[in-house]
């Protein structure tokens, strides 16, 4: 399956350096990020449920993409975060864990 972003509607998404594989964000769970004045505590991984395989414009149903999520990320993609203090991330902002 093609887990293209479209299917997610992230709130935004973390560019990692080259030579990190994976689903990084699982690392996360429990800690803090910082991102420009804005802290984020990541509290639990984000269940994907069927919505991912529904059409979505321009991207054809697709089950295949809720089966591999399930198999290879054990049905989680992403993070919920509470925001500890607020402010504006731009695009190109750094990402620390603190």
């Amino acid at each position: 399956a093609i887990w293209d972003v479209r299917r997610f509607r992230p709130n935004f998404l973390v560019e990692t350096a080259p030579e990190i594989e994976g689903l990084i964000e699982t690392n996360w769970i429990g800690k803090t990020l910082r991102i420009a004045s804005v802290e984020l505590k990541c509290e639990i991984p984000t269940a994907r449920c069927g919505m991912t395989t529904h059409a979505q414009k321009e991207l054809p149903k697709d089950p295949s993409v809720l089966r591999s999520i399930v198999k290879d990320a054990d049905q989680n993609l992403g993070v919920y975060a509470s925001v500890l203090n607020g402010g504006k991330i731009r695009i190109g902002d750094r990402v620390e864990i603190i």
